[in-house]
């Protein structure tokens, strides 16, 4: 029994979650006054595995991944992990309860930011899907089961293994070196499902070629640049799939659409507030040069532009977005006598509040 091995600290409450792979009892910690989950193998044979998941928490620190607590060792080097208790329904449970566009790219892009935390550890997960996440009472997206977990520098086939319908083309292959971009690829597998979307045939058989995009069947209707995107995360080749970082960022452009705010602070008139409720400004020099600042809901860009403008000393051009701090000058730039007008502009940063 699992509780013979358990140092006095940790008291079991209820009966052990069975796995294929292992088993995960629930437990109070009664130094520190949680609950705990703690995680053992079935199979000695996959002490290595269990190593793997170990070396993975170990090094992560993400508000998206579930967190590490201790180690156990015991009879004859077996391994159990106590990980964090996570209070909540799996993706698979809440499934049915994402019925809205804007609730599904929020998981979404909790899921995408847990990955990229991960590839920047440069681990692998090799197993992201709905069943390995887990929403806390924060409605915080958890991702766990780093079984399969690979370092960057030790990512290649050997056998199989993982679940076929999420499983990257490449990973059907003997002997191949493989990337980040299997997670990647999972994620989109992972947003069909969550969108509702009719799993595409050729997904089930390699080598997963798609023809048209199955996002524009899924039942929540996305953007089309998200479908876009999620598309191109589907691609045969991995090399084709975007960076994380790249999915991610888009998802929170979406989420923060009309949440910006930049400070403009001129010597020819009052400080201005560009936000959604003022998009545009508008300075002029006569005879030397004018600028028409906007804000399109996500980025701040000069959308009018006439003589010499300068932002930060470079010479600017319509259509240009404006970095998160500058100074926009209206009058030739080096040393002139010519009157010039100094324009600082701020732009605040906001946060995606779950």
């Amino acid at each position: 029994m699992m509780s013979d091995f358990l140092p006095e600290r940790y008291q079991v409450v209820g009966d052990p979650d069975l796995g294929g792979f292992g088993s995960v009892i629930k437990c109070r910690d009664s130094h520190l006054e949680r609950f705990v989950a703690i995680k053992t193998i079935n199979d000695p044979s996959d002490t290595e595995r269990m190593k793997d998941e170990l070396a993975a928490l170990m090094t992560l620190r993400s508000k998206h991944v579930v967190e590490l607590f201790d180690v156990i060792n015991y009879a004859e080097g077996n391994l159990a992990i106590v990980e964090e208790f996570i209070d909540g329904p799996s993706l698979n449970e809440v499934n049915n309860k994402i019925t809205t566009v804007g609730e599904l790219i929020k998981i979404l892009w909790q899921i995408a930011s847990g990955i990229c935390e991960i590839h920047e550890h440069d681990i692998i997960h090799r197993d992201i899907k709905p069943g390995n996440m887990k929403i806390d009472k924060e409605g915080l997206v958890k991702i766990y089961d780093f079984g399969l977990s690979r370092k960057i520098d030790n990512a290649k086939t050997i056998g199989f293994k993982g679940t076929p319908i999420f499983a990257a083309p490449e990973l059907y292959l003997q002997n191949v070196d493989f990337t980040k971009a299997i997670d990647t690829y999972a994620f989109a597998v992972t947003a069909m499902c969550l969108a509702k979307t009719p799993v595409p045939d050729e997904l089930t058989r390699y080598p997963k070629i798609l023809t048209s995009n199955p996002f524009d069947l899924s039942v929540i209707k996305l953007p089309s640049i998200v479908k876009e995107l999620f598309f191109k995360c589907l691609d045969a080749n991995p090399q084709a799939r975007p960076p994380m970082k790249d999915v991610c960022d888009v998802l929170k452009k979406i989420l923060l659409h009309n949440s910006h705010r930049a400070l403009l602070i001129s010597d020819n008139k009052k400080p201005v507030v560009l936000s959604a409720t003022h998009k545009t400004e508008s300075y002029n020099n006569p005879g030397v040069g004018s600028v028409e600042i906007t804000y399109s809901g996500s980025e701040f860009y000069i959308s009018d532009i006439s003589g010499d403008v300068y932002v930060n000393n470079i010479r600017a051009k319509k259509r240009n977005l404006l970095p998160s701090s500058c100074v926009i000058i209206l009058g030739p730039a080096g040393r002139t006598t010519t009157k010039r007008i100094f324009i600082t502009f701020d732009l605040s940063h906001p946060e995606v509040v779950l």
